[in-house]
């Protein structure tokens, strides 16, 4: 599945979330039972490299299930700006390229 993405998408996504405050859930690909929520502030840059980029899913949540830490997070309109390296596809024969170890 993901390699189709490879072939779009480099190694690092970043977002900036701009005007409303919401919550990222990462779930693992491996299990889906292991999944973490991440608390995006009005204003926050999130980079996603690594695990995080190729292990995990990653969803905004809906404003019916947008709670962190016991907390109600309102979403409210939400402009996001999401950024994409170019995939670098080393030959065969190279190592993989320094922005992606």
């Amino acid at each position: 599945r993901w390699s189709r993405w490879l072939a779009f998408c480099g190694c690092t996504i970043a977002g900036l979330s701009l005007l409303s405050s919401s919550v990222m859930r990462l779930v693992s690909e491996q299990n889906p039972e292991d999944w973490m929520d991440l608390l995006l502030p009005r204003r926050s840059l999130y980079i996603l490299r690594g695990p995080a980029r190729y292990e995990f899913t990653h969803e905004i949540l809906k404003d019916e299930e947008s709670f962190f830490d016991g907390q109600k997070i309102p979403r409210e309109r939400r402009i996001s700006v999401i950024c994409r390296n170019l995939p670098v596809l080393p030959a065969p024969t190279s190592p993989p390229a320094p922005a992606c170890r």
